[in-house]
């Protein structure tokens, strides 16, 4: 079955085509590009057929990312045979896609939502080794509205450096394209020596949310002191994974425990580097040609699905929402 990837918006697709995912790290600062364009590059240099467009095909699996979906449904006509597969990010359900494809368990369901990792930083350059245990320097890699305000403020900072550690700011500002991600380094841990992210609270764990940062640190060989979310407690065996904190004091706190155990901070480590292998782009790239070259043609055959060939995707959109049996 044939499989595209749906890129519209991109003044230069040639050029995207070339692009080393594991070199031209530049390029995969924002969220469509990540699950989209690294996805097409990696199955193809794989040896897998599909193709990068920004014209919607008539036929085959279409992959495309929540934020085009107003491209599809531009593009769409109703004689199109194509069978959409959404990938939903950080959004709400895409009623309009025929399978989803999203970035925790939280909301799968059998047979039309599946859950594929989010694809690691592009070439993580790990922790250097010779820094043993010490810990000299705490980084947050991210975008300015992703970190709990409390930990901005100079108390905060302040505590940290009676301690003689260093805080990493290493975040932008997210503008959609206009994002200008240049002066950040996500993934360079080389002088790292925990990697630290916590969001504004959430009712909801931040369940739409992936468990990239818990990852990206187990492949930088640094131990992670990460919020309260869904996606982390769902990768979650030990306590040598990563160290949940909600509070600048309990964050300051699990830093004093570690610096006053080196051999735990080694035990997270080493712990991290196996737990890594579960997550390199290698491992990542099974679950999608499995997904896309296996599972989902089969299941594109089945009556459920075959019922919304030729019909309108505002007739699918709000048949779904209003006569939920109906979904796939």
């Amino acid at each position: 079955m044939r499989v595209s990837f749906f890129l519209p918006d991109e003044p230069d697709l040639e050029r995207l085509r070339r692009v080393d995912p594991d070199v031209e790290i530049d390029y995969f600062k924002r969220g469509e590009r990540m699950w989209v364009l690294q996805t097409y590059l990696r199955l193809v240099r794989a040896g897998w057929e599909a193709e990068l467009t920004d014209r919607l095909p008539g036929d085959g699996l279409v992959l495309f990312h929540v934020k085009h979906r107003s491209d599809v449904v531009h593009q769409w006509r109703e004689n199109c045979e194509t069978v959409l597969v959404g990938i939903r990010a950080d959004n709400r359900a895409l009623r309009m896609a025929d399978f989803e494809v999203l970035q925790n368990n939280c909301y799968t369901r059998p047979g039309s939502r599946f859950f594929i990792p989010h694809w690691p930083q592009p070439g993580i350059l790990p922790r250097d080794p010779g820094r043993g245990a010490m810990i000299k320097a705490v980084a947050y890699r991210g975008f300015n509205s992703n970190i709990d305000p409390r930990f901005l403020s100079t108390r905060f900072q302040d505590a940290l450096r009676a301690r003689g550690i260093e805080w990493r700011f290493d975040s932008v500002e997210f503008s959609g394209q206009a994002t200008d991600a240049k002066a950040v380094a996500w993934h360079d841990y080389r002088d790292i020596d925990l990697s630290f992210a916590v969001r504004p609270p959430s009712r909801t764990l931040h369940s739409n949310k992936p468990g990239t940062k818990l990852y990206n640190a187990w492949l930088g060989q640094v131990p992670a002191l990460l919020g309260p979310e869904r996606a982390y407690r769902e990768l979650r065996r030990s306590d040598l994974d990563y160290i949940e904190v909600s509070t600048p004091d309990a964050t300051l706190q699990a830093i004093d425990t570690l610096r006053a155990e080196p051999a735990r901070y080694r035990a997270m480590v080493e712990n991290g580097v196996r737990r890594a292998t579960e997550f390199t782009a290698a491992a990542i790239l099974k679950q999608w040609t499995q997904l896309l070259y296996e599972t989902l043609p089969a299941l594109a055959q089945e009556p459920r699905v075959q019922r919304w060939r030729g019909r309108s995707l505002t007739f699918k959109k709000y048949t779904r929402r209003f006569l939920p049996f109906l979904d796939v």
